[in-house]
């Protein structure tokens, strides 16, 4: 592997997975489960989580085929398909697996089992639209974009007062709201925590308040035509070539704008109302049907040759854009990419060890230290986030406090916010400096404070 170490989203879904039952501070739960639960299932392997993303990428695709080909012809479909892999979000971006990631596979799957039931009536189909838009749901909560999509397509279409009286949706319906319930349940137990995480990832920067309702939504579009930049270029490149008539736009033409056009068009929308921003990549899945679009409304003549020299292209496209991921691993000295996550861990477990013959059962950390100690400790180590037990409702706060932590920061201001939450038994901080030595020998150091949080040591000299 290029990566010394998983990334930060993969390392906290596994640890979500281990300790959160049906919600975490950020998501929903789906992620965290399936992460953990392979990573179990494959001896706790790093490899084995590159794989998985690559599952999630691959389910993606075979069902964007599968929609596809419910529109296009058989060479068409394949083409569409194809076509997402000059989308960065479906090559580049897709070997740190997140929920973003699970959302690529689990999009296609609701779109095409909603289109068949939508189309063909039958129970199976829409059985399977409710299990698949719970999950979706439960996976990440940008899932209702989707939803608005489809939503606006009923209601765009005369087919919409039959479904009212169709039995088989609501129980679709009851279905998804099931599979939801749980995790609902959570967020009302605990205050709607994940929502908290939300807002923090959207308010505005320092753009004044008249205009950042303007430059946020261009932003965010800007992004997802700049990451979807190869697979328009080569696109529009044949489409000049060979265009052909458009087809009629219809009952089948509604269905592909509205799910092509509106889950980004969404996030643009919110941006716009609010003057917060969206991050580009809250886009991950909402390009799913951009292949399927363009073969629709600006179709090509397609015979063999030209089949031929569009896949070939695309080819060209997966290694230009695996080539450059591979290249920043080789290049990058950075933190994430570089840490011999074991020799770190084990360095600080030592350091607890010199320091106090008791067990060390907590780590106090940010996101990065607190769950790459979780899974590269020698024996088992709870992460307690930001050293705050209302951030990490799934352990045991009298446990916490009876048992101390090793606590570690990356700088002096996130070791003082520990000493103001903890006083007299956070101990003095201490200096280690961690090295990063890239593929080509560049090395980075950086200094990392770390101490010990020691309630014991209060409640003796009181």
């Amino acid at each position: 592997m290029l990566r010394l170490s998983l990334s930060m989203d993969t390392q906290e879904a596994i640890v979500w997975g281990k300790y959160c039952l049906f919600g975490t501070t950020k998501h929903a739960p789906l992620s965290g489960w399936v992460a953990y639960a392979w990573y179990t299932l494959f001896g706790q392997s790093d490899k084995a989580m590159y794989a998985l993303s690559q599952l999630f990428v691959l389910l993606g695709v075979v069902y964007i085929y599968k929609l596809a080909r419910c529109f296009l012809d058989e060479t068409k479909a394949i083409l569409a398909a194809a076509l997402q892999f000059g989308i960065i979000y479906y090559g580049y971006s897709t070997p740190e697996y997140n929920v973003n990631v699970v959302s690529v596979g689990l999009w296609p799957l609701c779109a095409y089992y909603f289109w068949r039931a939508y189309t063909l009536d039958k129970w199976r189909d829409w059985l399977l639209f409710g299990i698949s838009i719970g999950l979706n749901l439960l996976n990440k909560y940008t899932a209702v974009m989707l939803l608005i999509a489809l939503g606006a397509f009923v209601l765009c279409d005369k087919k919409f007062t039959q479904l009212l009286k169709n039995y088989k949706v609501y129980a679709a319906a009851i279905i998804a709201v099931s599979l939801f319930a749980p995790h609902a349940y959570w967020l009302y137990e605990h205050d709607f925590v994940s929502f908290n995480y939300i807002s923090s990832r959207s308010h505005g920067g320092d753009i004044t308040s008249f205009w950042r309702h303007f430059v946020y939504p261009l932003k965010f579009l800007f992004a997802q035509i700049l990451f979807a930049a190869p697979a328009l270029l080569t696109y529009f490149y044949f489409w000049s070539k060979h265009k052909t008539e458009k087809l009629e736009f219809g009952t089948t033409g509604c269905f592909i704008f509205c799910t092509a056009v509106i889950p980004a068009a969404m996030f643009a929308l919110i941006c716009l109302v609010s003057g917060n921003a969206a991050k580009s990549m809250w886009g991950f899945p909402c390009l799913f049907m951009w292949g399927t679009a363009l073969f629709y409304f600006a179709p090509l003549k397609i015979d063999k040759n030209i089949a031929d020299k569009f896949l070939n292209t695309m080819f060209v496209w997966v290694a230009l854009l695996s080539t450059a991921y591979g290249v920043q691993c080789l290049l990058t000295s950075s933190q994430r990419y570089q840490t011999d996550v074991q020799s770190v861990a084990a360095e600080f477990e030592q350091k607890w060890a010199e320091h106090t013959a008791k067990p060390l059962k907590y780590v106090g950390a940010d996101v990065w230290f607190g769950n790459m100690m979780a899974l590269y400790a020698s024996h088992e180590i709870k992460p307690m986030i930001w050293m705050n037990p209302d951030n990490n409702p799934w352990f045991d706060r009298n446990d916490f406090e009876k048992s101390g932590a090793l606590l570690i920061a990356t700088d002096d201001w996130e070791f003082l916010q520990y000493q103001k939450l903890y006083g007299d038994a956070v101990s003095a901080p201490q200096k280690i400096t961690l090295e990063f030595k890239n593929y080509f020998g560049k090395t980075k150091t950086k200094e990392i404070l770390y101490g010990f949080y020691e309630p014991w040591e209060v409640k003796s000299a009181e």
